[in-house]
């Protein structure tokens, strides 16, 4: 596909991301938002399906209009984290035509689901995010730091 050349800035960066085939045939990029003024950034994101992309220059525009910076292109196979492979199968196996089965967890999956928000909390408060194997260190995690990181998301709190 070409690409706009002209005043093309992105509003996102992702680093890393991957390509992945949705259940209505599009494709959309999954990958670790760096920057993402929509989600704030420092989590596991599923874009919008793709209108352009041209790896080989780590650019890409999808359907709601979010430009992406693309940093290193890894697989579903290759994904660096035991949170990056629960945010796929979270992420994707709503709009996936195949069930992509989570990683092994010793937990429950909503203790899961609760542990990667604490993970996305954690990067943003600068803290060390609860082992995924507590769910109560999750559930305290979480109860203890919302109000915070709603202060922070709102703009009102340190950064």
């Amino acid at each position: 596909m070409t690409l706009p050349d002209n005043g093309w800035t992105s509003n996102a960066r992702v680093d890393p991301w991957c390509l992945v085939e949705l259940g209505d045939g599009s494709e959309a990029l999954f990958g670790f938002a760096v920057e993402h003024a929509g989600t704030g950034g420092l989590s596991w994101v599923l874009s919008t399906p793709v209108v352009w992309l041209d790896a080989a220059v780590g650019r890409a525009e999808t359907a709601s209009g979010r430009r992406y910076a693309l940093g290193r292109e890894v697989t579903a196979d290759t994904l660096p984290t035991i949170e990056a492979r629960i945010a796929f199968a979270f992420l994707i196996s709503p709009h996936s035509p195949a069930a992509i089965p989570l990683p092994p967890v010793s937990t429950d999956l909503i203790t899961a689901a609760m542990w990667l928000s604490a993970c996305k909390m954690a990067r943003h408060l600068r803290l060390e995010a609860p082992p995924l194997e507590d769910s109560a260190a999750v559930t305290h995690f979480l109860e203890t730091n919302i109000e915070q990181y709603r202060l922070l998301r709102d703009g009102r709190g340190a950064s």
